[in-house]
Formats: structure tokens, C-alpha cells, sequence
């Protein structure tokens, strides 16, 4: 895969000089007590989706933040446009995906994903440190946004009668279907007329990807003729996870629905259904 790397792969690499290590992971919804995994890799930085680089003027969470507050957070991690970096987590695969794709919408695209994350590095028995490295330089990095990559609710919406576009919910099915209630109050069930489902968690087993064909097949069965591809999920984190996997396949136009469902499914003034 393009993006995806292995453990292995990525500790013959830890000496190069423009290396920077990111910890995107965050807490699942409804988790209340503060994100603190139990160790580190050697010299990561903190990539904090839900804090430093989401836009707080928003009252959805985690939504993406501006060029500017980016460029800042990252130049003060120490990147440079020629960095490259490995984002991962503590837990598999749930929120690193969102911190490469937003690494990629600022325009920085040297950007892998470490397959398994923090605990399949334990399990090789790979080194690790207590805490969060500084940066001892300021980088260079300035983003450049294309809007490209996050689309609002008005652009899911004129898109769901076209027949060249598809949307794919990345969310548990029972909550597609609205059978299972949302993790969130005030919550609608269901989905997205026209949208599909396919679970994020159908593309992992124990936090890693699957095999690449196998992921290439269930892409194939949900996106049909389509040419351009959103995603969705709850809160615009794993619908990064359907992206990444959509970008290995080779599927270009892809967009992620930065709202998600946080924001179609708490206002009555956007269409949904139960249909399955």
C-alpha cells in the first residue's frame, strides 16, 4: 500500500534526519477521561484533532481548523515542507487516517499511516519513551488548503440525486439503518438518502487493514460507476479511514463530510431515511 506502513518498516527509518512522528489518536465518543496512551514512540509529537487543530469557533467537534491556526501548530512541531511524517495512534486505526488526510487538504503529502499503531509497535517490542517530544527548531511548513478535501452539508446535499456521486457512511450499519441509537444526544437515526453503508470496522481486524484485496472488493460492491466519493461517518474521524482506503484503491475525487452525521443528524431541516 501507498500510505499504509508497517511497524518493521517504519523502525529501519526512525534515524532519518526529516522524520516527524505524530500521535493523532483520541478518545472514542462518549469517552470522558483525558486521551493518554501508555507510552509513546521514540520522538513523536502530538497531533491533537481535537484541541490545537480544530476549529473552535464551530460547536461540532473536531471539525477542521484554518491554514493559519495549522500552519502554527505544525511549525511549532518542528515541520518543514520536506518533512516527512508518520502519523498513528494508540488503538489500531480510528483517528490517524483524519490527521493524514488533514495533513493532505494543507498540502503536505509525505504523510504515511502506521498500520496497527502504537500497539502493534508494542507487540514487535519496538523502543518507546514517556512523553511527548518538543520540536528544538521551528519549521517551515505554511498550509495551503484545498477545500477540495472537506465538503459542508449544502454540497452533500446538491449531491444527492447525482448519479455520478456517491456517499459512503463509515458508521456501525445498525446505525445506518437506525436501528441502533447514536453515542450522541440529540441524535436522529438513520442516514443520508442515497448513501451507503460501509463500516469502517469491515475494513479492519484488530485495528489493521485487511488484506488489500479484500478492502479493493467491498470499495468495488458500494462505489458501482460512481466518479466522485464522499464519505461520512458520526463526526468526520472515520470517514477518513473510508478515504484513505478509497485513495489506495485508486478512486480519485474524494471529499470528506466534515459535519458527518453530528450535524445532518441533529437538524430536522436535512432530509434522512431508514431504508436499508
Amino acid at each position: 500500500m501507498k500510505y499504509l506502513v508497517d511497524a518493521k518498516w517504519l523502525k529501519i527509518r526512525l534515524e532519518q534526519t526529516n522524520l516527524v512522528i505524530f500521535d493523532a489518536g483520541m478518545l472514542r465518543p462518549g469517552v470522558l477521561r483525558t486521551y493518554m496512551p501508555e507510552a509513546m514512540l521514540p520522538n513523536a509529537k502530538r497531533f491533537d484533532i481535537k484541541n490545537e487543530l480544530a476549529d473552535k469557533s464551530n460547536p461540532l467537534s473536531s471539525t477542521m481548523c484554518n491554514a493559519q491556526q495549522f500552519t502554527q501548530v505544525m511549525q511549532h512541531a518542528g515541520v518543514n515542507h520536506d518533512s516527512f511524517i508518520v502519523v498513528y495512534e494508540d488503538a489500531g486505526l480510528f483517528s490517524a487516517a483524519r490527521a493524514w488526510w488533514m495533513l493532505k487538504a494543507m498540502g503536505h503529502h509525505n504523510v504515511k499511516v502506521l498500520n496497527g499503531g502504537l500497539k502493534k509497535w508494542l507487540a514487535c517490542r519496538y523502543a518507546v519513551q514517556q512523553g511527548y517530544s518538543e520540536a528544538l527548531t521551528c519549521g517551515n511548513f505554511e498550509a495551503s488548503y484545498n477545500p477540495n478535501y472537506f465538503i459542508d452539508r449544502q454540497q452533500v446535499l446538491a449531491a444527492i440525486d447525482d448519479v455520478n456521486t456517491i456517499l459512503l457512511d463509515a458508521r456501525a450499519y445498525k446505525r445506518f439503518t437506525g436501528e441502533e441509537s447514536e453515542p450522541r444526544k440529540g441524535m436522529r437515526g438513520g442516514h443520508i438518502p442515497q448513501s451507503r453503508s460501509l463500516p469502517f470496522l469491515d475494513l479492519l481486524t484488530d485495528g489493521e487493514a485487511k488484506a488489500f484485496e479484500e478492502i479493493k472488493i467491498k470499495f468495488e460492491n458500494a462505489v458501482g460507476t460512481a466518479e466522485y466519493i464522499q464519505f461520512s461517518c458520526g463526526s468526520g474521524i472515520t470517514a477518513c479511514i473510508l478515504a484513505l482506503f478509497a485513495d489506495e484503491c485508486g478512486y480519485k475525487n474524494l471529499s470528506v463530510y466534515d459535519g458527518s452525521w453530528s450535524e445532518w443528524g441533529a437538524s430536522d431541516s436535512l432530509p434522512i431515511t431508514k431504508d436499508v
